[in-house]
């Protein structure tokens, strides 16, 4: 059993939500534990979660919002090559050594120009797994969309890779951009809480891989331009 305050930050917030949830939905206490069995109390309005329930299995709580479908794109101009970003990238069996949240990433039929994969992503003490097919062009696009629609309605992620400063040889112009919807609203409301920290975070792991592998970029780090933000 994990308590609140025994739980890591991700399930400390997931705990406010299912609190925001309640309050939205205008449900007593008996209501909640009705719809969620294996949340066995509350004490003081903080949810008691057990170490082995699913993040993406729960059910649908009456009142809940409706699902919203989220967006973001950036571009920026980065210190290494193409090639080295793309390699990055496309080596996707490498994610759960830099990817936040990433636990399992198996990599399965694959093709010329495509592979599926099967990720596991981790909120502790959650996670859910889901599959991906992935196309790649290289050195230019690694695109990757959800195919099995148990967990998402749409999830589709698009890395693409252009040349950058003519007179710097490692050097290119990113594209990235991220765009999903979870099935059932009580994900949505977990998605709106867990957006911001992927959007942030998402590049920079694979900026911090590229330094790791090919050594301090070839110029200094560039802001983002975002150019969509619907969260």
């Amino acid at each position: 059993m994990a308590t609140l305050r025994n739980l890591t930050r991700p399930g400390t917030i997931i705990c406010r939500v299912f609190r925001q949830i309640k309050r939205e939905s205008n449900l007593d206490k008996t209501a909640v534990l009705a719809c969620y069995p294996t949340i066995p109390c509350f004490s003081h309005d903080d949810i008691c979660l057990t170490q082995q329930r699913c993040l993406f299995q729960l059910p649908k709580l009456p009142g809940t919002t409706t699902n919203k479908r989220k967006d973001y794109s950036e571009r920026r101009l980065l210190g290494y090559s193409m090639e080295q970003m793309y390699e990055i990238v496309a080596d996707v069996e490498k994610y759960t050594e830099f990817v936040p949240w990433c636990t399992q990433s198996t990599v399965f039929n694959s093709k010329p120009g495509s592979f599926k994969c099967k990720m596991e992503v981790g909120f502790p003490p959650l996670s859910e797994r889901y599959t991906s097919c992935v196309t790649v062009a290289k050195p230019n696009l690694v695109k990757s969309e959800c195919t099995d629609g148990r967990l998402f309605n749409h999830l589709l992620t698009i890395w693409q890779f252009s040349p950058g400063v003519p007179d710097i040889p490692n050097t290119c112009v990113l594209d990235f951009s991220v765009s999903f919807e979870f099935r059932h609203a009580l994900h949505s409301q977990l998605s709106a809480v867990f957006f911001d920290t992927v959007v942030k975070e998402m590049v920079n792991s694979f900026l911090k891989r590229a330094k790791q592998k090919f050594g301090a970029p070839s110029i200094r780090a560039q802001k983002p331009k975002v150019l969509i933000y619907n969260s």
